[in-house]
């Protein structure tokens, strides 16, 4: 037989050869190690829910970690994963290096004290480093905090160490205010309201629930919480002392001298009600 036509038959074939040859490397799916991977304990996470997301017994994930009951979760930590996780799982987690590039330790590169702020009654977002020098932190919460009818006020500056706290708590997930300034009304002395005063807000902390946030505000120094069952709001507040209540129906009085006299959950909801167009 002819050398070359022996050799261009050769040539002839690797060539069909090659793109079958990639194209099979290409549909191999790469193998995930359990020990590339990590998860990264959520606000809401419990080891049952966990355990269920990755496919595994709830066992096996507590011995892997060490986790004795009642099997308490700290925000952020990782957790290493057992054996048995489905590939389809640890695709969707995080690497190692990933989860260490995240400056608050959980991967999802929130920066310690940046707050995305909601306003309820239209909308109206804003992203702000509260740890960021001069004054433009100060003026961009004054404006946006504004009264329903436009009004502005010095809002305490300890009032953003309190968002930013709750911001970097929670991952850096979004917190919508139903009211934040609100002028003086007859009836009641200014000193009385915290929210003439520029020191108050009532918020939810979306994605994460109500009773959490509550519980979370109460480990703050010298801050007050009220939490609203019936407006699902948690009312935040600056004093001397720390003091924590609940409310569960629309007036948040009860006779109370904890409670301050505009924890009103009907006030707070007409203040969140949408702007007339």
């Amino acid at each position: 037989m002819n050398w070359e036509v022996v050799l261009l038959r050769a040539a002839v074939c690797a060539s069909l050869w090659a793109p079958v040859q990639a194209l099979a490397q290409r549909a191999a799916p790469v193998v995930v190690r359990v020990t590339d991977r990590v998860y990264v304990v959520r606000p809401g996470d419990s080891l049952q829910g966990i355990a269920g997301r990755l496919q595994v017994p709830p066992r096996e994930l507590a011995a892997r970690n060490g986790l004795n009951a009642p099997f308490s979760l700290r925000v952020g930590r990782r957790l290493r994963l057992p054996e048995g996780v489905p590939q389809e799982v640890l695709r969707t987690l995080p690497t190692r290096d990933e989860v260490s590039a995240g400056s608050d330790g959980t991967g999802t590169g929130h920066r310690p004290g940046v707050v995305t702020l909601v306003r309820q009654r239209d909308q109206a977002e804003t992203t702000t480093n509260f740890n960021a020098a001069g004054s433009a932190p100060r003026l961009r919460l004054e404006r946006w905090a504004q009264a329903r009818n436009g009004a502005q006020r010095v809002m305490h500056p300890r009032l953003r160490q309190v968002l930013a706290t709750l911001s970097d708590r929670f991952g850096g997930r979004r917190i919508v205010v139903l009211s934040g300034y609100r002028p003086h009304r007859g009836g009641r002395s200014t000193l009385q309201n915290h929210h003439a005063l520029g020191a108050a807000l009532d918020l939810r902390v979306e994605g994460v629930a109500t009773r959490q946030v509550y519980e979370f505000c109460q480990t703050l120094p010298r801050v007050g919480c009220g939490y609203a069952s019936g407006g699902n709001f948690v009312h935040v507040d600056l004093r001397a002392e720390a003091a924590h209540w609940t409310v569960t129906g629309r007036s948040g009085s009860r006779g109370d001298s904890n409670i301050p006299p505009e924890d009103d959950v009907a006030e707070v909801l007409a203040d969140a009600a949408p702007l007339d167009p």
